[in-house]
């Protein structure tokens, strides 16, 4: 019975099932299955079955390894058929415990590998709440830093108002004592006219004319 092998794309110049019968021929001859390649198969089409040559060769490539999976699922198919009764369900039943362990390890892998990433998240969020809490510290600091500047510079600049006030203050002062200081020559300077002895008649004369002039006249 010939195995209707599908194919795709352009139709072929030859029998698809011719490729399927050469290989199958020659694994039941005994060539290993590696050799039974298109370059072998294009050969048998040719010189056993009188295609020409203008077979397609990435075509007849595609053809044989689908041949060849084919041929390979069938015999583990049959394979499997001939087992004594009992058996797969013992091969199943293995490979269910063997999955199972396979599973417990996988799972305590996960377990242990989750806790270490826990841990690591919880460390993480710790380090997260310092690094917060430090900087609302550091928030706090600069802002009562704030304050203190402002508080100095409002203090410096009461302190530059009161300098300016005692400054004016003092030039005040200062001009008093100058213009105090000016009488105080000129009267200084009018005793010591009086008390000169070259001018004592000419004082005596001013004041007897002082005296005239201010003494009464006689009743007639």
């Amino acid at each position: 019975m010939k195995n209707k092998t599908k194919t795709g794309g352009r139709p072929h110049s030859y029998d698809p099932n011719l490729v399927h019968q050469i290989i199958a021929d020659g694994l039941a001859g005994g060539t290993p299955a590696a050799k039974l390649d298109a370059p072998y198969v294009k050969e048998k089409l040719c010189t056993e079955h009188g295609v020409n040559g203008t077979i397609r060769k990435e075509a007849l490539e595609a053809l044989v390894d689908t041949v060849h999976a084919e041929l390979a699922e069938a015999e583990n198919v049959a394979l499997l058929k001939s087992l004594p009764e009992g058996i797969a369900s013992a091969v199943d039943a293995a490979v269910a415990a063997a999955g199972r362990k396979l599973q417990l390890v996988v799972a305590r892998q996960h377990a242990a590998s989750q806790g270490i990433a826990d841990k690591s998240c919880e460390e993480l969020r710790a380090d997260k709440r310092i690094a917060q809490h430090r900087v609302a510290e550091l928030e706090g600091d600069l802002a009562d830093e704030k304050k203190a500047r402002i508080r100095i510079e409002e203090e410096r600049d009461a302190l530059a108002r009161q300098l300016a006030d005692v400054q004016e203050e003092l030039r005040v002062a200062r001009a008093e004592v100058d213009r105090l200081g000016r009488e105080s020559t000129g009267f200084d300077r009018l005793l010591a006219e009086l008390r000169n002895p070259d001018n004592k008649a000419d004082i005596r004369a001013a004041v007897s004319d002082i005296m005239a002039t201010s003494s009464p006249e006689p009743a007639e």
